[in-house]
C-alpha cells in the first residue's frame, strides 16, 4: 500500500469568511476576543473568524434605548406616539465595516458570511429573551422582500438569517407577511418619508393562523418604520385578534 506522505504535511490554513486571511494565524489573540453568544453552534462559527474581524464586531452588549435597543439614546422612540411591536434588539452598531459585511452577503451571496451574521443576530436574540424574561419563542418570521427585488437578488437575506436561527434555537419558522410594493433605499428619506412609505405596504398571508408571541427578524433598524408597520398587519392579522405580541429582532442598529 501508497503512503500519501504529502497529506502528513498538508496546510492547516484556516480561512476567515469574511476578509479571507488566514484565521490560524494569531489564533491565540483571537482567542482572546470573547464570543458572548451561550448557544455552541452559533459561538462555534464566530470562532472561525480571524482576530481582527473578530475585534471589528461592534457588539450593542449595553443599550440605552430599552425599546429598540439602540446604544445611544434614540429619538424615534420617543417622538413615536404609537408602537405596535414591544421591544426590539439589535446585535450591532451599524458602522462601515458592518455595512461592508452587510453587502458581501446581500449583493455576493456569500453562504459563508450568512453563518456569521446569523451567528451575530443569536447575540441580539439571547439578549431579546433575557429582556423579557422568556425560555423561548414559538414562531420566527421575516420582513418580506418586493417581488421585484426578489427577482432581482435571488433569495430574501432576512428569511435566511431567521431559519437558522429557527434552526439553531428550536423556533418555527413562517412567513407571515407579503410585501406588496418596492420602495426605494429607506437611509436616504426623512423619517416622515419612510413612515408614509411603509404604511400599508405590507399584508399577512392569507393562509396563516397564529397567536402568542412572535420573533420578526430584519437586517438593519433605521427609524423602525418597517418594523412598526409589519407589527401593526401582524397583530390585527393574530387569532384571536390583537392577542399576538410582536418582538423585534435586528442584526444593526443605524
Amino acid at each position: 500500500m501508497r503512503l500519501n506522505v504529502g497529506s502528513w504535511f498538508a496546510s492547516t490554513k484556516r480561512e476567515c469568511p469574511i476578509c479571507g486571511r488566514d484565521a490560524s494565524q494569531g489564533a491565540s489573540a483571537a482567542a482572546a476576543v470573547p464570543i458572548p453568544i451561550r448557544h455552541p453552534a452559533p459561538k462555534q462559527a464566530l470562532a472561525s473568524l480571524c482576530g481582527l474581524c473578530r475585534k471589528a464586531i461592534p457588539w450593542i452588549a449595553h443599550p440605552v434605548c430599552p425599546v429598540c435597543g439602540r446604544a445611544e439614546s434614540c429619538e424615534d422612540c420617543i417622538r413615536r406616539a404609537e408602537r405596535f411591536y414591544e421591544i426590539s434588539r439589535c446585535a450591532v452598531r451599524y458602522t462601515d465595516a458592518m455595512k461592508d459585511w452587510l453587502a458581501l452577503y446581500k449583493y455576493r451571496g456569500n453562504e459563508g458570511v450568512e453563518t456569521i451574521l446569523a451567528a451575530m443576530l443569536a447575540f441580539a436574540l439571547e439578549r431579546l429573551l433575557a429582556a423579557t424574561s422568556q425560555a423561548s419563542f414559538p414562531i420566527i418570521t421575516a420582513v418580506p422582500l418586493a417581488p421585484e427585488r426578489l427577482r432581482e437578488r435571488g433569495f430574501n437575506q432576512a428569511e435566511r438569517l431567521a431559519c437558522r436561527l429557527a434552526e439553531w434555537y428550536g423556533m418555527s419558522y413562517r412567513p407571515l407577511l407579503h410585501r406588496l410594493r418596492h420602495t426605494e433605499k429607506q437611509s436616504l428619506k426623512t423619517r416622515r418619508s419612510r413612515v408614509v412609505d411603509m404604511r400599508g405596504n405590507f399584508t399577512a398571508v392569507s393562509t396563516a393562523s397564529f397567536s402568542g408571541n412572535i420573533v420578526l427578524l430584519d437586517d438593519v433598524y433605521t427609524t423602525g418604520s418597517t418594523l412598526d408597520e409589519c407589527a401593526r398587519v401582524l397583530r390585527q392579522a393574530s387569532e384571536p385578534q390583537g392577542d399576538s405580541r410582536i418582538y423585534g429582532l435586528l442584526w444593526a442598529r443605524s
